[in-house]
């Protein structure tokens, strides 16, 4: 029986912010309310049905209120749901849960009006425009198709074709489409085993290119879990709902906001267009960019003293790049009534501020040892070998730590009692990102010594390691090369490139031999003109193991989707030389093309991203210029 969730619910409560327009609600340190856990839909006898619908929608987040689009419609033909009647949030979408062997059935319904309609600026001469780039939907305005859209899940390893997981679907306002995504169990793998898709943490969010990044930006994004208790040892030993002997699991999606909370041709808070998002250097004062954590600013986490809990943190961010840390509230800063920060506290001692008029300084270093201790167990839905204490100590480039947009770590957390906040420690890049708190962690009652941090865990079959050269599938067959590079021509105006070549549709940049086994080695390029910038690499249907960065040895082997190319280091003539970083990886069990692409998303709407092609058949050969073929 089908359970119909209607649409125009607003989000859970983001109170705690200041009231004064020019703030920030980063910069408020109070909780707003109790975690909000978004709505969850399984699949039944290996099956999933559902139909999910795209409307416009108002949200309030903190002091702004400002429309967006959303998932706000939701009927389970086939499968269960974690709630009755109504649907409590839209931003997130609901929780996909699904096990390897399943079929999802998913209709896409875009209920948005015209391309080019109401979320977005009018065009008045102050919003309109083609943005930094040179793309063909650049801006962030009327007649750029904002409205039409698709689905990607972002890191299964399933087929890419139609009609699975497309990204060169165009789903126009009241139009829809059926997927159908089979989650793989028993694939072949070279050596002559068979492999499940991994379980692990995963998620969905829109894919239209010249939209991507309005659209993911705006709340368009959900979390996708695979479970898997037989294989997978994580998922055996927590549980949304843990039984005896078992850990709970929380669900964190960390979403990014950039909002302009005062449009200069009608005064009216709004999300912010391609222009304000690529803008270098600091943000306008009326434009404000903030993390949130399920639709919430703050919300409040509980635990018990000595509790194991399983954090499943999902990046949807389009842009700010997410370092963790886990800091204890001193005893005198916590109200004892509340068990909560006194108002007014700030757990950091440092910001984006400027030195003496040069540029922003921000040292994360200092506040990210007094991190307490916690445990990294998975990244990008693949379980280590065993989990990873909590902050590196030995990372030869913080590239390993960082969590990129659109990159999952899941987390294993154990406190003493006491209040903690897990925060964002702020990013400095071509612009900077001042540092959050994500949530107000409150540990208190009986102790639970039920589970312990495990020592050792089962690594998922699909990825096995290329430890033994002699083993079949570890014999590296080919080498590539990607330089990404964001360069400023003599008309000012901003180019994001692979290659040197901006994303053509009817273009592959990358022919792939099916089986293959491939070395890759990208390059962040620097250019004086455009200064430093980071690209969080990602590329979809196989996940690669890194195993340099910037020319050092990867500290940890560890299987990724998506991961920042870093920024070179200054060589001793005081340039700065380009950033790299290379990996491993199969291209296994599925033929068609798909992409690669930069993960800071106005990036990969600007041109920043590839077309992959796997065939059985010979390649042709590759592009030497940036020639776009229409057919």
């Amino acid at each position: 029986m089908g359970a119909t969730i209607g649409a125009g619910f607003l989000l859970p409560d983001t109170l705690g912010c200041s009231s004064t327009e020019g703030d920030s609600p980063k910069s408020s340190s109070g909780p707003s309310s109790e975690l909000f856990t978004p709505a969850s839909i399984r699949s039944q006898d290996d099956l999933l049905d559902i139909e999910l619908t795209i409307t416009e929608t108002e949200v309030t987040m903190g002091q702004y209120t400002f429309m967006t689009r959303a998932y706000t419609g939701l009927k389970v033909n086939a499968g269960e749901a974690s709630f009755a009647g109504a649907y409590t949030g839209v931003i997130p979408g609901p929780t996909i849960e699904l096990r390897p062997g399943d079929k999802l059935k998913l209709k896409l319904i875009n209920g948005l009006p015209d391309d080019g309609t109401a979320v977005d600026p009018a065009g008045c001469d102050a919003n309109s425009g083609s943005g930094s780039g040179s793309g063909t939907h650049g801006g962030h305005g009327p007649g750029t198709q904002n409205n039409t859209t698709n689905l990607h899940t972002h890191g299964l390893h399933v087929d890419p074709g139609p009609p699975g997981d497309d990204i060169f679907l165009k789903i126009g306002p009241g139009e829809s489409y059926d997927f159908t995504f089979e989650i793989p169990r028993d694939l072949a793998m070279p050596d002559g085993t068979l492999a499940n898709h991994p379980a692990g943490t995963y998620w969905y969010h829109p894919h239209f290119h010249g939209a991507t990044a309005i659209q993911v930006a705006g709340g368009m994004v959900g979390a996708i879990l695979i479970r898997d208790e037989e294989n997978d040892d994580l998922d055996r030993l927590f549980s949304p709902e843990p039984k005896a002997g078992q850990g709970k699991e929380q669900l964190l999606v960390v979403g990014e906001f950039m909002i302009q909370t005062k449009d200069p041709c009608d005064g009216r808070t709004r999300l912010a267009t391609y222009k304000e998002m690529g803008a270098a250097g600091a943000l306008p004062e009326t434009v404000k960019d903030f993390f949130h954590v399920n639709g919430q600013l703050n919300p409040i986490l509980r635990m018990r003293p000595s509790e194991v809990q399983r954090l499943r943190v999902v990046h949807t961010g389009f842009r700010a790049p997410l370092d963790i840390a886990f800091l204890r509230v001193p005893d005198d800063q916590v109200d004892a009534a509340t068990s909560l920060p006194k108002p007014g506290y700030n757990p950091f001692d440092y910001s984006c501020a400027s030195v003496d008029g040069g540029p922003p300084v921000l040292d994360r270093d200092a506040l990210r040892a007094k991190s307490v201790t916690y445990y990294q167990v998975a990244t990008d839905g693949i379980t280590y070998g065993a989990p990873l204490k909590m902050p590196l100590t030995d990372a030869v480039s913080e590239v390993e730590y960082v969590v990129p947009p659109g990159g999952r770590v899941d987390l294993l957390v154990q406190f003493g009692a006491g209040t903690y906040q897990m925060v964002a420690l702020g990013y400095l890049d071509f612009v900077c990102w001042a540092p959050q708190v994500l949530t107000t962690i409150v540990v208190s009652g009986e102790p639970d010594t039920s589970v312990e941090i495990p020592e050792v865990l089962t690594p998922p079959a699909l990825y096995p390691p290329f430890d033994d050269t002699e083993k079949p599938g570890n014999q590296v067959v080919n080498t590539r090369q990607l330089d990404f590079e964001v360069t400023i021509d003599d008309e000012n105006v901003t180019h994001f490139t692979i290659d040197g070549r901006a994303f053509c549709e009817g273009r592959v940049d990358q022919c792939v031999a099916l089986g293959a086994v491939e070395e890759w080695n990208i390059t962040n390029k620097f250019e004086p003109r455009a200064g430093e910038s980071i690209h969080p690499f990602h590329i979809h249907v196989n996940s690669f193991l890194v195993t340099s960065i910037n020319g050092k040895s990867a500290s940890r082997p560890i299987w990724r989707d998506t991961c920042l190319i870093p920024t070179g280091e200054k060589t001793a003539d005081g340039k700065v030389a380009d950033g790299t970083l290379t990996f491993l990886s199969r291209f296994l069990h599925f033929k068609g093309p798909y992409v690669l692409h930069c993960h800071i998303l106005e990036h990969e709407d600007e041109g920043m991203m590839q077309i992959v092609e796997v065939t059985e058949e010979a390649c042709p050969p590759p592009p030497t210029d940036d020639a776009c073929p229409t057919e």
